[in-house]
């Protein structure tokens, strides 16, 4: 299993695709920091550019070297190897690089101008959406055999999770706001990771403060350490769910 996911490292660390990601986290990281003289503003803002961008690349990364890859995972089932252990190497190997190319991109100018609990909890968040998003983009890959739908897939997935779930909670909240409905949205909250990382960050800027009676018990809930375990807990939740039903899409697949 170890061998596989080297193999996939070394073979993703060569992609001009992979050191572009890395390039384009790195130059706006430290653009942001460069013109924006408050941390926390930059902060927020990075928030805005890993929230678009991250989710969007690993699903449509994910997805495309999955499927370009199913030639060399046939020639690995031909060989005297557990399937579940090919399958779980080529997971962690999407899963570590990816998550290698955030910590280079975005870590290391974060680390040199704000290394503060905001920049960390943007890293952690960060972290967890990538082996989340990996893990869905393999669900959907491995459900679906043709191309085209995998790729129409997560694209319909991304804008769902990155647009039409906030304008439904609004609508939600816009219609049932004489009710106190607090209660009520943090848990559909839960119910996107985009939302959720995006929420970890912000209760911890000076941001939270402008989100009213709403921000307060959001804050006094993601603030605390039962929220950040909770928060912590949902992540790898859906991180464990989705590659499990992914695998055992894999391992029903006639190959």
């Amino acid at each position: 299993m170890w061998k596989i996911t080297n193999y996939i490292l070394r073979d993703l660390s060569k992609s001009w695709i992979i050191i572009g990601y890395v390039l384009l986290l790195f130059v706006a990281s430290w653009g942001v920091f460069s013109i924006e003289n408050e941390p926390d503003k930059a902060i927020l803002n990075l928030l805005q550019i890993l929230l678009l961008l991250l989710p969007l690349f690993t699903l449509v990364f994910t997805t495309i070297y999955y499927y370009n890859s199913l030639e060399f995972i046939l020639l690995l089932l031909a060989q005297p190897i557990d399937r579940k252990k090919i399958y779980r190497g080529f997971a962690m190997g999407l899963m570590g690089t990816l998550s290698l190319c955030l910590l280079l991109g975005m870590g290391i100018p974060i680390m040199i101008h704000f290394p503060s609990n905001q920049g960390m909890m943007l890293l952690l968040c960060g972290l967890l959406l990538t082996t989340t998003f990996v893990a869905i983009a393999l669900f959907l890959s491995s459900r679906l055999s043709d191309k085209a739908k995998g790729m129409g897939a997560v694209l319909l997935l991304w804008s769902f999770f990155a647009f039409l779930f906030d304008g439904m909670l609004l609508l939600f909240m816009y219609q049932f706001g004489a009710y106190p409905i607090e209660s009520a949205v943090l848990a559909i909250s839960f119910l996107n990771p985009i939302v959720i990382a995006r929420t970890s960050v912000l209760m911890t800027t000076e941001a939270a403060a402008m989100l009213g009676l709403s921000g307060a018990v959001f804050k006094d809930f993601f603030g605390s350490t039962l929220g950040f375990t909770v928060s912590l807990l949902a992540f790898i939740g859906y991180t464990t769910l989705f590659y499990s039903l992914s695998w055992k899409n894999f391992k029903k697949k006639d190959m």
